[in-house]
């Protein structure tokens, strides 16, 4: 699978990468593959408007099968050619899930962690404050764009993927950061125990 992987990478053609057991039979990732080692795979993914829109890494072992060059290969990279959209390397290491968990957070601001074997039909948004060889630890942003008031810690080997770079973690940075002092959870007070 690694050598179809390098030459998908070195033709520039778009993936079409496959998880049957944990997405389906009926649901794929499309993009651009950026690197690949025996355990993972960098993707940059391409939305279904035609816009590259952010990375995903997914685990080798829970790929089933893969398309190169993809349906629409030719069709895909023109669109992005004539909107001047270029694949784009964000010089992440996969060797390391730890250090890879905390270079994103550094330098993308969050990091999205499916963890579908465990939570199949949920994520966890925000920026990674430690990890080591077997957990992280997680500082939540909301989708109201407001950090939680307290950090969770999350096995490690639970991942089964994680996306960054995206247009909607820009946004929840985004209006995050217009928020000012309220960019936090918004903690309710029992009138009771505020008046004792």
């Amino acid at each position: 699978m690694l050598i179809e992987l390098e030459k998908a990478r070195t033709r520039k053609n778009v993936v079409r990468i496959f998880r049957e057991e944990i997405d389906g039979p009926d649901n794929w990732t499309d993009g651009f593959i950026i690197a690949a080692n025996e355990e993972m795979v960098l993707m940059q993914l391409i939305d279904d408007g035609v816009h590259l829109n952010g990375y995903q890494i997914l685990f080798l072992e829970d790929i089933s099968d893969f398309m190169h060059p993809a349906p629409f290969n030719d069709f895909q990279k023109r669109v992005l050619e004539i909107r001047g959209e270029e694949i784009e390397d964000p010089e992440v290491d996969l060797d390391d899930l730890a250090v890879l968990l905390m270079d994103i957070s550094e330098e993308f601001g969050l990091v999205t962690i499916h963890r579908e074997e465990v939570d199949s039909d949920g994520c966890e948004i925000g920026r990674v404050l430690r990890a080591d060889a077997t957990t992280f630890e997680l500082e939540e942003i909301g989708s109201d764009a407001r950090w939680f008031d307290e950090t969770y810690e999350y096995d490690l080997y639970d991942i089964t993927r994680i996306e960054f770079g995206s247009a909607y973690e820009d946004a929840l940075l985004l209006a995050n950061e217009d928020m000012g002092e309220d960019a936090y959870e918004l903690v309710e007070f029992d009138e009771d125990e505020d008046n004792r």
